[in-house]
């Protein structure tokens, strides 16, 4: 099985991060490499590359220290498309990025290893880093003490760990998704779920989207970007009756999906009622 190290890319004055290959030395990189680099997310950089995958080379497969097991990684001509595509939609950034790149292939610029030794701020990171480790730990424990269920507690510390340590949210996702996947009865209850139980208390049938105007309605939610997607977040009102669960779709998006606990029926119960009414 072939392996892959990181590296840095200096490309006049942007600094990309990529993978080398053990194999000939060719420049490989994950679709959240790709996206970052010109300040977008993984999920467009995905979604490019699975629409034009006919026309770019084929992924390579590598083992990477941050992950288990051989992984796809993206050949670096196909990056660079990506980046023209941004370039072409108005993409400061990429366009930026692609002036610095030329007609010179990736591989012609220079690559430094990260095998360097720790720097003083470097051990100041760690220490961050561990005093995080530690607050996460004894707040999970205070949970778990006061009765918190077990997953709710995991999915908690993985969520605090995805917004401190941005780079590790692929595999905050991938953990979450483990836990969702072996989890008999997953954390709380999405929508629909809840539109049944409240339709059974009610005697009368609650549509999801009924559910998720009242959440709205009640204070629990909001827009986590209004105007600009369908994604929701928790207000600070929300935040005693629901968690946010990172997760990723089939075609790439990668979001927050709000699941509520049991503690919010008799609200929606309460502020349906009062709506029917009306």
């Amino acid at each position: 099985m072939t392996a892959a190290q990181k590296v840095t890319i200096q490309v006049q004055d942007f600094q990309l991060e990529a993978y080398q290959h053990s194999e000939g030395g060719e420049l490989l990189f994950t679709h959240r490499q790709i996206g970052e680099a010109v300040g977008k997310t993984k999920g467009t950089a995905q979604n490019f590359l699975a629409n034009h995958a006919s026309e770019l080379p084929a992924p390579r497969k590598a083992t990477i220290p941050e992950r288990r097991g051989a992984i796809p990684l993206t050949p670096a001509s196909s990056a660079v498309a990506y980046w023209k595509q941004q370039a072409s939609q108005g993409n400061e950034r990429a366009s930026a990025l692609i002036a610095a790149i030329g007609d010179k292939p990736l591989s012609e610029f220079e690559v430094v290893s990260e095998l360097a030794a720790p720097t003083q701020e470097t051990q100041a990171d760690e220490s961050e880093l561990q005093l995080m480790a530690e607050g996460i730990e004894i707040a999970s424990r205070w949970m778990a003490a006061a009765g918190v269920d077990k997953a709710a507690v995991a999915q908690w510390r993985l969520n605090e760990l995805a917004q401190k340590v941005p780079e590790l949210s692929e595999v905050v996702s991938s953990a979450q998704a483990a836990i969702a996947q072996n989890t008999s009865s997953p954390t709380g209850m999405i929508p629909s779920q809840l539109a049944e139980r409240v339709s059974a208390k009610l005697e009368r049938k609650v549509t999801a989207a009924e559910v998720n105007k009242s959440l709205h309605e009640l204070g629990l939610q909001d827009w986590a970007k209004p105007g600009v997607n369908r994604e929701r977040k928790l207000t600070e009102a929300g935040k005693q009756y629901g968690v946010a669960l990172l997760t990723t779709s089939a075609d790439g998006w990668q979001g927050a999906q709000l699941r509520w606990f049991e503690s919010v029926i008799p609200l929606l119960c309460c502020h349906l009622r009062g709506a029917k009414k009306e």
